[in-house]
């Protein structure tokens, strides 16, 4: 039998890698302090002082990658070599928590060879205990027990139905050391944080810092460096220019950098800007909180582009799908999940985005989703209730997910169809054609839930992996399982069993105190890590917190799903990136600021979350009035459309409708892949561009009050406000006809949790392109 194409990667993986570069053998140079630091930065120092800082700028000369020399400026003055350099700081005296840097580094005589400057934030009463933060880069360090096998590494035997395993286990990527009295160093570019900004966490002394800094000089990306010594006592903070590392960080190993310092002539001169935060916090959310607050407040406001409405969107997509991704095959009829001929359900997979196709309501679509779902219950389910994972090509389902896993299955899989097949079902009830869903889809949905439910009392978690016949997890500590309640939450309601909604709070809450509080990030939701800090069950946590106050209207939920929403946006790049001139997003004019991370360990942005709306965005905005969500979400759909490929706007080259999950703003693909789209296409992308189409209401108004949010790519206005309704003015600049979707409400009708199929009901204007239309809405 043959197996699927990422077991077959997998295999490779074992057979090919037979000895790894790993994190720590980046330690040829320091950028640790010398001697004791003197100098007259003491405005710098007093700001620093409750967290045991100092600054220290410097000169630095590489031998080849590797730090040789540094020369720190005293009384603003340095020497290296035979350059002699003038430092001139201009300190903004602080503003309660936050002091802005600039900082003027000047060649005054003579030349230095291969260097560079760079600026250290050093922490002498440090501790191993710190949270260190550089988002979608590093969480708490990155300090976990890893595997140096490469990408999708196989899980170490004694893993294996092991709940006594230490928690969390990394694929090869920069950190600090687990163990204790060993030095580390984590080495990056600004293109590998979603902000440039690098941050820690103090329990001991209930403070936080956040360091803010801009992306490039002349030189390209800065270099971001994060430094404890072997006691494990001391730390240095570092951003550099030109960018110098060691090694390269890959999707899970490592490669010498190639970089290289730069060479300095008299009258050289480079400019640095810092916004530094040193502020009370009793927890890892309150550093998550503030971060939220100030993540674009150095780089400045992104500058969104109004390119394809939601309707063409969706338009595109619908049709791209159905001549490209509909399959009719000696072994089953199906909307293809990738580019091949296997299927498979849940994650970047089937019974998710056909939802938006079913949302369409046209014939064609309709009858391919409903011969999909009689496909996949037909032919997936285990005899516990789980699903099996993909099938290959023949159509032939491997019992396993990963080879080294008999019997296994992904959780987030499993989490995925129970949530998205009761959607359907849902839909298809309020459409009008509940009589289509087939009896055997009901059981099947069901029993699945049972699984989770008898899983959860066997095993107190989902795991990362479950026996796909016993129902038993065999890889423990994951949050691989966050989607778990949200389907549990819909499954209490459809079936009306509230022994569902039960498990669901519990659940969430073991979820919430394990990882959230517990350890500051979510983990192991997709299928090609191990247990990575990863954005994917951050958003569905997210979106089953947000499932569990639409279930019960506590709030407490909807303060949780704040908390866990504010680590999302760390997952998600906060500015327009700079890519290099010759790259095919800066030949495009990209704005992509609101591209996603997928995982510590897979180095690049895409295009949305995977795979979903990201709704609960939109419902936590709405329920709160915090506009940081919406925002938050507008990014994240107009990236979509900067990447989309539309006619007369080739992208991918895959034709009207295609998009693809690679936004790359890291050389982890190497040196040139930066800002290069590849010629292909991803059906999750595909689904999540209508998704969002879909579910995000292109305009939302409150009228009894002054609020109104567009996440549509039209500008509107309300003109006047009467006895008789509310007049918008709605302009349509892009190069398509749109049909923008309206939700309007009253603030008392705002207070009431937010369901899954509004959009059902949304008022639709058609506005031609081009065009300025009027509109009248009914107050409330």
């Amino acid at each position: 039998m043959k197996i699927n194409s990422l077991t077959l990667l997998i295999s490779l993986s074992i057979t090919l890698i037979s000895t790894a570069v790993v994190a720590q053998d980046n330690l040829k140079g320091s950028w640790m302090p010398d001697t004791e630091q003197t100098g007259d930065f003491k405005q710098i120092t007093a700001f620093l002082k409750s967290l045991g800082g100092s600054f220290r700028p410097m000169l630095v000369s590489y031998d080849g990658s590797v730090v040789r020399e540094k020369a720190v400026f005293n009384q603003g003055k340095a020497t290296l070599h035979t350059s002699e350099w003038s430092c001139d700081l201009k300190p903004v005296k602080p503003n309660r928590d936050v002091l802005d840097l600039e900082i003027c580094f000047n060649v005054d005589k003579g030349e230095l060879q291969s260097g560079g400057i760079a600026v250290a934030f050093d922490f002498k009463d440090w501790s191993r205990d710190n949270f260190v933060l550089i988002p979608a880069y590093v969480y708490n360090g990155n300090r976990f027990n890893v595997e140096t096998n490469g990408y999708c590494s196989p899980y170490p035997k004694h893993y294996l139905y092991n709940k006594e395993v230490p928690t969390q286990l990394f694929a090869n990527n920069p950190r600090l050391a687990l163990a204790k009295n060993i030095p580390g160093k984590i080495e990056g570019l600004t293109g590998n944080a979603s902000t440039p900004a690098m941050c820690f966490f103090s329990p001991s002394k209930k403070r936080a810092f956040i360091l803010l800094f801009e992306q490039r000089s002349e030189f390209g990306d800065h270099g971001i460096f994060v430094e404890e010594n072997a006691a494990q006592n001391e730390a240095s903070f570092v951003v550099s220019a030109p960018g110098v590392r060691e090694l390269r960080a890959g999707f899970g190993d490592f490669s010498p950098s190639g970089d290289k310092g730069t060479d300095w002539k008299s009258g050289d001169k480079i400019n640095l800007k810092f916004r530094v935060y040193s502020f009370k916090a009793n927890s890892k959310q309150d550093l998550y909180e503030r971060f939220m607050d100030e993540r674009k407040a150095l780089v400045g406001p992104n500058h969104l582009r109004n390119l394809t409405p939601f309707s063409k969107t969706l338009e595109l997509t619908a049709v791209y799908k159905n001549k490209n991704r509909w399959a009719e095959l000696p072994f089953g009829h199906f909307y293809r999940t990738g580019n091949g001929d296997g299927y498979l359900v849940g994650w970047v997979g089937g019974l998710m985005d056909t939802y938006a196709l079913l949302a369409m309501n046209d014939p064609l679509s309709r009858e391919r989703v409903l011969t999909t779902c009689d496909f996949a219950f037909g032919k997936y389910q285990s005899k516990s209730g789980y699903f099996y994972g993909p099938n290959n090509e023949k159509g032939e389902i491997p019992t396993f997910e990963r080879e080294e896993l008999p019997n296994s299955s992904l959780v987030r899989r499993n989490a995925d169809v129970l949530f998205w097949s009761i959607k359907h079902f849902e839909l298809l009830k309020q459409q009008g054609y509940g009589d289509q869903i087939k009896p055997e889809w009901e059981k099947a949905i069901h029993k699945l839930a049972m699984a989770f439910v008898n899983t959860w009392k066997k095993c107190g978690e989902f795991g990362n992996y479950v026996n796909t016949e016993t129902g038993d997890v065999i890889i423990y500590h994951s949050a691989s399982g966050a989607m778990v309640p949200a389907g549990l939450v819909m499954a209490s309601r459809y079936f009306n069993e509230p022994k569902f909604l039960e498990v669901a709070k519990e659940s969430a809450q073991f979820m919430y105190d394990r990882e959230i509080v517990g350890l500051g990030f979510t983990s192991g939701a997709c299928g090609d890590i191990m247990q990575d800090a990863d954005s994917e069950s951050n958003f569905a946590f997210t979106e089953s917190l947000m499932a569990l106050y639409y279930a019960t209207s506590d709030k407490q939920w909807l303060d949780m799903a704040c908390n866990v929403a504010n680590i999302a946006a760390t997952w998600t790049l906060s500015y327009d990136y700079q890519f290099p001139v010759n790259s095919t997003i800066s030949k495009l004019g990209g704005h992509v600021a609101g591209a996603v991370w997928a995982s510590t360990q897979n180095k690049h942005a895409a295009p949305g979350v995977c795979t979903m709306s990201a709704d609960h965005l939109f419902k936590i905005y709405r329920a709160t009035g915090d506009r940081r969500y919406a925002d938050l979400l507008r990014d994240i759909n107009h990236t979509h459309a900067e990447v989309m490929e539309t006619p007369g706007r080739p992208t991918t080259g895959m034709g009207p409708g295609s998009s693809m999950e690679r936004i790359q703003t890291t050389d982890a693909d190497g040196k040139g892949a930066v800002g290069v789209i590849l010629h292909t296409s991803n059906g999750w992308t595909e689904g999540n561009g209508m998704l969002m189409g879909i579910e995000i209401p292109g305009i939302y108004l409150r009228t009894d009050k002054d609020e109104m949010y567009v996440f549509d790519h039209v500008d509107a206005k309300v003109v006047k406000r009467d006895k008789l309704g509310i007049t918008l003015e709605i302009t349509n600049p892009t190069r398509f006809d749109a049909s923008v979707s309206i939700f309007a409400e009253a603030s008392k009708e705002a207070k009431k949790p937010l369901g899954y199929h509004n959009f059902l009901g949304w008022k639709k204007v058609d506005i031609k392109s081009g065009e300025t239309v009027q509109c009248m809405l009914p107050c409330q």
